[in-house]
């Protein structure tokens, strides 16, 4: 038995000689050029894509899924309420008539002081007719919004100024050897392919305002430095033009200022798509550190 037992027990550790010597060394990526690095910077949760200030910018686009072809909400302006910027003089009494002269701001009057041309004397004018406020039409917060793009991010390559001197919010990366290969310390592949967004939206428009509530009062001068008050009148926006009866006195200036000031809302327009798609560019591959 024990002559037997020999020859095998000396053939299995021959064995394992054997292919141990026959074991191929692991392949070891070799290091990068640090000459060569780059940091790459996408969108994600409001971090910045912009490189550091100084640094060169290797190439930047938009990457991500298919974005829908559509186009953001248009959204309105609210509907604010406009002062009256005009007081005009009847030589007859109430409801008024035979227009004599007039006191009259610009459109985008702020209420303070506006004195009358010419002011216009006593004897030439019994009644004076106010006018409401308004609530003005809403504008469009965008003449046209956006296409949709929140499949889609940001995405920036750097090259610093000096090696290792990256933010601390990126990729630290390098261009993948001539064989497609990654380095050692950098092995995660990363892919980005490069789109351009040549989509345009049509414009944005606005529906009549509802709701609003304006209300003023209108105070009338005798001096063109508003200082001698002729009398007041309150009007709303609900109201007709409002005629009033005034003292033995002349008519020189006005101010105004709200009492009410509400803004109504608007209902916009649903924006589409008029022209142009998204169009891929290239791919980027980098070698990073995660």
């Amino acid at each position: 038995m024990v002559i037997t037992m020999r020859p095998a027990l000396f053939f299995t550790s021959a064995a394992f000689l054997l292919i141990g010597c026959s074991s191929p060394d692991i392949y070891e990526l070799p290091r990068p050029d640090e000459r060569n690095q780059i940091y790459v910077r996408f969108e994600n949760h409001g971090y910045p894509t912009d490189c550091l200030p100084g640094d060169e910018v290797l190439w930047e686009g938009l990457v991500g899924e298919d974005a829908p072809n559509k186009c953001e909400a248009c959204q309105c302006n609210p509907a604010g309420c406009t002062l009256p910027s005009k007081v005009t003089a009847h030589a007859s009494v109430c409801p008024g008539e035979d227009d004599v002269g007039a006191v009259e701001a610009s459109r985008s009057w702020d209420g303070s002081c506006a004195p009358a041309p010419t002011p216009i004397q006593s004897d030439a004018f019994a009644s004076v007719t106010f006018e409401p406020p308004e609530v003005a039409p809403c504008t469009p917060v965008e003449q046209a919004p956006e296409p949709w793009r929140r499949t889609l991010a940001d995405v920036r390559a750097c090259k610093p100024k000096a090696p290792n001197a990256v933010p601390t919010v990126a990729f630290v990366c390098y261009p993948p050897q001539e064989n497609g290969e990654c380095w050692k310390g950098f092995p995660v592949l990363h892919d980005y392919p490069i789109v351009i967004d040549t989509r345009t939206c049509t414009p944005c428009s606005c529906g009549a305002p509802t709701g609003g509530k304006c209300a003023v009062k209108t105070t009338l001068y005798q001096d063109v430095f508003c200082a001698d008050e002729l009398g007041d009148t309150f009007v709303s926006n609900n109201d007709p033009p409002m005629c009033s009866r005034v003292t033995n006195a002349p008519l020189a200036a006005m101010r105004s200022v709200f009492t009410q000031n509400e803004p109504g809302t608007c209902t916009p327009s649903v924006s589409t798509i008029e022209g142009g798609k998204l169009e891929p560019v290239e791919t980027h591959f980098v070698c990073c550190n995660g």
